[in-house]
């Protein structure tokens, strides 16, 4: 359950780095996450500055923490693991923000007593005060990125991007763009750009009308129109899902397209591919599959503000039964990779944006360098795999599938389509071009690089058409 924000009581002042070396304690500690964070213990994320000291102490965890111990007389124990990340955001407050030093010091020193361990209020006075005089500690850019990644981490970005791996370490610890997705459902970009320039918001026009990029981020309930559903936050690599899944679709057909989205919560791409459809006039019946009913609750609260109808999808009816083309989205709480996923006739297009590592979004997520490892990039790559492999079987021969991933690594991505080619005999590959990124063996590889974009992945997989077969059998 999540909790309510927290009040202090009366009188009582938030301490704001305690707050946050709470919510490192649950991440490192306990493996949470950031979301898990912010759904269950939003009082640790409740100010721009408890996101500003827990984001950029995740962020420079590693290289931290090696000065950090370089003043300690001796490690801490593991149960004092709160403590440590006490000084760690102490730590990153004297090398990385403009706040007053005094301050900095002062509340982290007052934080032990909150912890239960007034005794540790010298130790962290003497360590953060020896730090504000110390400067030798203080790297360039290019090596605290480095130290920034685990080392097994830092080798493979280095294998798989030789050229780039510097560059592309540096990218993961800046802060990422917020780019909009205007909702043409709603309101057309060019009405939604004359709101930004009257509210005097600045910003980048991308490759679509509907995308643009902000110089400065904001609060998103901030955005003109916000309440109303005129636009979602979402990223430009995310943003081509849904115009690969366009330009892939066979639309000289008078009978509705059905369409599945195999991993959609929370529903950006889905509700992009809605909006795009309606704006091209593509009759279609939309479906959504994900295996939390939590996450499709959600999914359903942000179609709400969008505008976008839904309703609970009831197997028993078919595809055709329960909804006319182009209006609600069809939802099913089920696993991808169910041997009876309920789809016949079968679907004419299928996007799956597998679950993956997240590394191409270190920079937006900057708790995921610590929590992943090498094994886990080969357990998505069984699960991504099988996914494809079982969806697969419901795709129309003719039909389209987009293959995407928020990974830089060929793990989760070339390696991937290699395996379902090498055992599926009426799939063929597509390299789909786009603006931004990079060509590989089977796909597009888009990188945190581009300070637009974050690190996606997408193939189009095409399956051998009925005649095709009979020609070339």
């Amino acid at each position: 359950m999540t909790e309510p924000t927290a009040k202090p009581a009366k009188g009582q002042k938030i301490n704001v780095r305690l707050d946050a070396a709470r919510a490192l304690t649950r991440i490192i500690g306990q493996h949470r996450t950031i979301e898990w964070v912010r759904a269950e213990r939003p009082q640790w994320l409740q100010s721009p500055l408890h996101t500003q000291l827990l984001y950029g102490t995740l962020r420079h965890y590693l290289s931290l923490g090696e000065a950090l111990h370089r003043h300690l007389r001796r490690p801490l124990k593991d149960k004092d693991l709160d403590l440590y990340h006490l000084m760690l955001v102490g730590t990153y407050q004297l090398k990385y923000t403009a706040i007053a030093e005094y301050a900095a010091i002062s509340e982290c020193v007052n934080g032990c007593k909150a912890l239960g361990k007034p005794w540790a209020r010298g130790l962290v006075n003497g360590v953060l005060r020896t730090m504000q005089r110390d400067d030798n500690w203080r790297l360039d850019l290019a090596a605290v990125a480095a130290l920034d990644h685990p080392p097994w981490l830092r080798s493979l970005i280095a294998k798989q991007y030789p050229a780039e791996a510097d560059d592309l370490m540096a990218a993961n610890n800046q802060r990422a763009p917020m780019t909009v997705r205007v909702n043409r459902s709603r309101v057309t970009p060019e009405d939604f750009r004359q709101k930004l320039d009257t509210a005097g918001f600045e910003y980048q026009q991308g490759p679509w009308p509907e995308a643009l990029t902000l110089d400065q981020p904001q609060l998103a309930s901030m955005l003109p129109g916000w309440d109303q559903g005129a636009c979602s936050v979402q990223d430009l690599s995310a943003q081509h899902a849904a115009h690969l899944m366009l330009s892939a679709l066979q639309t000289n057909t008078s009978a509705p397209l059905n369409i599945l989205d195999a991993c959609a919560a929370p529903g950006g791409k889905l509700f992009h591919l809605r909006e795009a459809l309606a704006d091209k006039g593509v009759a279609h019946r939309l479906f959504a599959l994900d295996d939390k009913e939590k996450r499709l609750q959600d999914l359903e609260t942000i179609g709400a503000r969008l505008g976008h109808t839904t309703y609970r999808y009831e197997p028993e009816h078919g595809l055709t039964g329960q909804a006319r083309a182009n209006e609600a989205i069809g939802l099913l709480c089920i696993d991808g990779c169910s041997p009876n996923l309920p789809f016949d006739p079968p679907l004419d297009a299928i996007l799956l944006d597998a679950p993956c590592s997240g590394s191409g979004t270190i920079r937006r997520n900057p708790d995921i360098r610590l929590l992943i490892t090498e094994a886990s990039l080969l357990e998505q790559q069984a699960l991504q795999l099988r996914l494809l492999q079982n969806l697969w079987q419901h795709l129309v021969a003719g039909g389209t599938l987009v293959y995407s991933t928020c990974s830089v690594f060929a793990e989760e991505n070339d390696q991937v389509i290699h395996s379902f080619l090498g055992a599926t005999s009426d799939a063929s590959a597509q390299t789909p071009a786009q603006g931004y990124g990079q060509t590989t063996k089977y796909g597009w590889q888009m990188l945190p690089t581009d300070p637009l974009t974050d690190g996606f992945y997408y193939c189009l997989l095409r399956k051998q058409a009925v005649q095709d077969g009979a020609a070339n059998p």
